[in-house]
């Protein structure tokens, strides 16, 4: 994969080449790492061009610039590596034996280089994505197939979190999330909404009643999601609904995963809270019912971030443009709330 085998590489040629450079520096600092291999380049260029003109063109400076590298170059090695005449540039004998033994350093450099660059084109290697779970089970695992059909070598590992999480901290390349992430390296672009609907089975209705307003919830038994290390339960995302109301929609029974919430509510253990798109099969399948649709609150986004656009890999750039392309055809991502959720609910106003 490109990100597992091209790292361990760089850092045996860095590893391969800093000990050339001590050998002929001694110890050096990172910085002064650097500015010798700059010299190195520029007196490597130097004796294939035959000239600093030739350097310069080739290593896109100034003649000026090349000349400067070099001077530092023979500071720091206490030898002159150019016989320098007004008509005439050739190597000393320390120049030519510095010269055979820089050529096989930079030659790896040069590939590592090449096979960097070339991870940002091939359509191959591993991206790792973390995704909250409805939308995961729902609807990213079900496009794997086609993904996959027609980018056999990208690697895709899925993991299904619905607690907030540090992308970039934990190396994952896709993340999407409900809401914008708190992080200005990264692009945010908007999959859809993701609106909250309660919702029961009917054998439960049956038995306890269909509630006609808000403050008759906290005469049921609401299951709440608690998200592992959180002290409060997730709030349950409804118009009309502040967080002393939230705080009396109470119930025997808390889960910490949207599916286990719907299993519970299948299971006619009480109402629930849930995302519409996860609900939506259940509805039609006359499982669950919507209730109190009218609070449904249409302003929460889910968000496909990923890092800046700039040398994105392509294995990345072709993962989020067709998880965005597929997810923009949802109907159930992408229909107006109450219309999904018409056929399926008890008139109440």
């Amino acid at each position: 994969m490109g990100n597992i085998t091209v790292n361990p590489r760089l850092g045996t040629l860095r590893c391969s080449f800093a000990g050339s450079l001590q050998r002929f520096f001694g110890n050096h600092s990172e910085i002064n790492t650097m500015k010798s291999l700059k010299g190195i380049t520029s007196f490597v260029a130097v004796a294939s061009g035959g000239s600093f003109t030739a350097a310069a063109k080739l290593q896109g400076v100034s003649a000026v610039a090349v000349s400067k590298n070099v001077a530092t170059l023979e500071r720091q090695l206490g030898v002159r590596l150019f016989q320098r005449t007004t008509r005439k540039l050739s190597l000393t004998q320390e120049g030519r034996t510095f010269y055979a033994q820089c050529q096989g350093p930079l030659r790896e450099l040069e590939a590592a280089q090449a096979v960097v660059q070339g991870s940002t084109k091939s359509l191959s290697g591993l991206v790792r994505v973390t995704c909250v779970s409805p939308l995961g089970m729902g609807f990213l695992l079900p496009l794997m197939s086609e993904f996959h059909a027609g980018n056999p070598k990208v690697h895709i590992e899925l993991h299904l979190d619905d607690a907030v999480n540090d992308m970039v901290g934990l190396g994952f390349d896709v993340g999407i999330r409900v809401g914008q992430l708190r992080d200005s390296s990264l692009v945010a672009r908007p999959i859809s909404p993701l609106p909250f609907v309660v919702c029961a089975s009917p054998a439960y209705l049956a038995r306890c009643g269909w509630p006609q307003a808000l403050d008759e919830l906290a005469a049921h038994n609401c299951i709440r999601m608690r998200l592992t290390g959180r002290a409060e339960p997730f709030p349950w995302f409804l118009l009309g609904v502040d967080a002393t109301l939230d705080k009396s929609f109470q119930g025997n029974l808390s889960v910490n995963d949207f599916h286990a919430l719907v299993t519970a509510a299948l299971q006619g253990l009480g109402l629930i809270c849930a995302p519409l798109p996860l609900v939506m099969p259940l509805f039609r399948a006359g499982q669950l019912k919507p209730l109190l649709t009218q609070h449904i609150d249409p302003q929460y986004l889910v968000y496909l971030h990923y890092p800046n656009r700039k040398n994105l890999p392509a294995r990345t750039r072709t993962f989020t443009d067709f998880v965005l392309e597929r997810l923009s055809r949802e109907p159930d991502l992408n229909t107006p709330h109450q219309e999904l959720v018409a056929p399926f609910g008890r008139s109440l106003l």
